[in-house]
């Protein structure tokens, strides 16, 4: 009778190989044959492209119009001297699909996280990059059939500009895409017991993907950012209140105890904080690794009714009562929705008001009750 053998064969594979899976290759690594790279220059007419239309006085120019679709990887253009002029009198506009409406617009100091006018020290991060005498853009914007770069000078000098913007092609459209946003709003107003404010409101699906937030007041008790660090953010989502309820803005920053030193992360910072006559802050986060998604809308205000500040430090009411406790805010929001259309910007204000790094004086309204 004939024994049956059983043959096992064992293969060692190296340790280099194992866990190698074709879906564990970064795609930095894959050659993609289908995908195309893109590029276009702006502003710079001095030299080889002399016929670049240059970012002049009240005039625009188109830094990029590219057909879909596609996505944009990178914006780059130069910071502007005088900067206390030019940091919000240029302002950038995104276009996406041929829609009524820019889904970016904001001033472009603003946009690139360089708060207070320009203010800010250089700081780099995963979304925006403030270097020197440069900014950079890393958002990816996916659109499906075109997009528009546009800088639009409202100021009245030329500015010396080079900007460009580098994209890739998509090989087809996904509806599961959705279009980057960003806009700027400007808000002043005496902060009491019984303040809250929407800094923020969509009616689409989407996510929130960053905030950027200039804060200026000459209230000489918000000279350490006190009170003004407080306040819920509270997130109000699909008609849902409070889904997300961030007990004081700093936290909802990813810091603690206040805004007291300069920081710059790769997701969150602190580029400028400065006392004096007016103390100015300059703060960012970005959500890329957990954005706050809605698929209706989403409401994001601060809440400072909560805070037992106001009736423990008698100073603050009585301060509010003589006209004083003015803060003002500079915010840009940043997110996708499911559509290129349907955002209302604010419009946006004259600007020898935007260039102002506070709209309404604490100081000078005390002064004047007193009087």
């Amino acid at each position: 009778m004939k024994k049956s053998v059983i043959v096992c064969i064992f293969i060692l594979i190296p340790a280099c190989l194992a866990g190698s899976r074709s879906s564990d290759v970064p795609d930095v690594a894959r050659i993609q044959r289908d995908i195309t790279t893109g590029f276009s220059n702006a502003g710079w007419c001095y030299d080889r492209y002399t016929n670049l239309k240059p970012l002049n006085a009240h005039s625009e120019i188109t830094v990029a119009d590219i057909k879909g679709p596609g996505i944009i990887k990178h914006i780059h253009t130069t910071r502007h001297h005088p900067k206390e002029i030019m940091a919000r009198g240029i302002i950038i506009e995104i276009w996406f699909d041929d829609a009524d409406e820019p889904a970016v617009m904001c001033p472009l100091a603003d946009f690139f996280g360089d708060g207070c006018n320009g203010r800010s020290m250089y700081f780099t991060s995963n979304s925006v990059e403030c270097a020197p005498w440069s900014y950079n853009c890393y958002f990816a914007m996916p659109f499906k059939s075109r997009a528009r770069v546009v800088l639009r000078n409202d100021s009245d000098k030329n500015a010396m500009n080079y900007s460009y913007v580098e994209w890739e092609t998509l090989p087809k459209w996904d509806d599961d895409l959705g279009y980057f946003h960003a806009t700027y709003r400007r808000k002043c107003f005496q902060l009491t017991k019984d303040t809250d404010e929407v800094f923020f409101e969509a009616e689409a699906a989407g996510h929130i993907i960053g905030r950027q937030f200039s804060v200026a007041t000459d209230e000489s008790l918000f000279e350490d950012f006190n009170f003004v660090m407080e306040g819920n953010n509270e997130v109000d989502i699909d008609g849902r209140e409070r889904v997300i309820d961030y007990l004081g803005t700093e936290d909802s920053f990813t810091f603690s105890w206040g805004f007291r030193d300069t920081f710059a992360g790769l997701r969150a910072g602190m580029p400028l904080i400065e006392k004096g006559d007016t103390h100015c802050l300059s703060i960012y986060r970005f959500h890329d690794h957990m954005p706050i998604r809605f698929n209706k809308s989403l409401s994001w205000h601060i809440n400072w009714s909560h805070e037992r500040a106001f009736t423990k430090r008698p100073e603050w009411p009585e301060a509010v009562a003589n006209g004083g406790c003015w803060v003002d805010y500079a915010t840009v929001y940043y997110w996708y929705q499911d559509r290129p259309d349907g955002y209302n910007h604010e419009p946006l204000r004259p600007l020898s008001e935007r260039q102002k790094i506070l709209l309404h004086s604490s100081a000078k309204r005390s002064s004047e009750t007193d009087n």
